[in-house]
């Protein structure tokens, strides 16, 4: 299997959706990580799995709830949650449209 390599445009379009800046070293780097990451998720296609049932998380999960008019006191207030927002309207995130 060769092994796949993504350009430099590639690197550098992912990582302006991150919002990251990446030095040359960088995009080399993530250029060759990126390319062993597609080479095992290629692998992993390999793989018979007919007799696998599907599954959408291999721990046991279970949701928190909490009790009607019980304090949630482990989740973030507003305030905390869009403290490092780059843009904020209210109490609301305004992110920037990903698809035309």
């Amino acid at each position: 299997m060769t092994k796949k390599i993504l350009s430099k445009e590639e690197i550098l379009h992912l990582a302006h959706l991150a919002r990251l800046t990446l030095t040359d070293e960088e995009i080399l780097k993530y250029q060759e990580q990126f390319g062993e990451t597609i080479d095992y998720i290629k692998n992993l296609g390999e793989l018979d799995t007919k007799n696998v049932p599907p599954t959408n998380s291999v721990v046991d999960l279970k949701n928190v709830t909490f009790e009607d008019g019980v304090e949630n006191l482990i989740g973030l207030t507003t305030n905390e949650a869009l403290q490092n927002a780059k843009k904020i309207k209210g109490n609301e995130f305004i992110v920037d449209r990903i698809m035309q």
